[in-house]
């Protein structure tokens, strides 16, 4: 259990102080690592993971931090998975709060922001591509059903996230109440 544990949070750690722009960004990189490199969990299981964290309050990768630790190694993975997610930003935070007049006032540096905001955006899509695409790969009818009714009313209500992931939970559970999944 050591092992994983120390592995889950240099790998937590190194993630999140090189990853900008929150969950989505960080979420396929998790994937890539706890899945693909280190094959202990399957894409689905990370974005099962995923789901729930977004449903659940707090940031979303300390959530699938706290699932990932916790599926591998219980409460000390969990924790493990926690530290090495926040750790990293706080200790960035710390340093832009001691600096925080020269970064605000800086040009290059709201230039440099304005970029990452770009780049946050494509890969914030190319997420939601690979989940949408892992979805649709799957050949399961009823899920890609919930999917493109949950995309089409976010579009077209506007509903904030919360009741997005409420619909879809109830859409879910309906189908599943009726054997349909």
């Amino acid at each position: 259990m050591g092992k994983i544990c120390w592995k889950l949070f240099t790998s937590m750690l190194v993630l999140s102080g090189l990853t900008f722009g929150g969950g989505f960004v960080i979420i396929p990189l998790m994937q890539r690592r706890f899945a693909e490199e280190l094959g202990w969990l399957t894409e689905e299981e990370i974005l099962d993971m995923t789901a729930f964290a977004r449903a659940s309050p707090g940031a979303v990768t300390v959530n699938v931090a706290v699932q990932v630790g916790a599926q591998m190694a219980g409460a000390a993975g969990a924790l493990c998975g926690v530290l090495g997610t926040i750790i990293p930003p706080l200790a960035i935070l710390a340093v832009i709060s001691l600096c925080y007049d020269a970064f605000s006032a800086s040009p290059v540096i709201a230039a440099l922001l304005y970029g990452l905001r770009l780049a946050v955006a494509v890969v914030v899509a190319d997420a939601a591509a690979a989940m949408a695409a892992e979805v649709l790969r799957g050949g399961d009818r009823p899920r890609t059903a919930v999917m493109v009714v949950v995309f089409l009313l976010s579009l077209a209500t506007g509903a904030g996230t919360v009741w997005l992931l409420a619909g879809g939970a109830a859409l879910g559970w309906l189908m599943a109440g009726r054997g349909v999944t």
